[in-house]
């Protein structure tokens, strides 16, 4: 299941639109590249199926 969140770049700060799937398990830590400056971010999501329960992103 698949929840979209807006998060900020942390090299850029601009805010970005992620695609984040629930039901990939309660942890998950990947990698995405901001979709204005390209840098490379590591997106840590806590999650059930259907609901985010936290995310943060740092620079890679």
């Amino acid at each position: 299941m698949l929840e979209d969140v807006i998060v900020d770049c942390p090299s850029c700060g601009e805010p970005c639109a992620l695609s984040v799937d629930t039901s990939a398990g309660p942890e998950q830590s990947y990698f995405e590249d901001c979709p204005t400056c390209c840098a490379p971010m590591e997106v840590f999501v806590k999650s059930k199926p259907g609901e985010i329960l936290s995310i943060s992103v740092t620079a890679d």
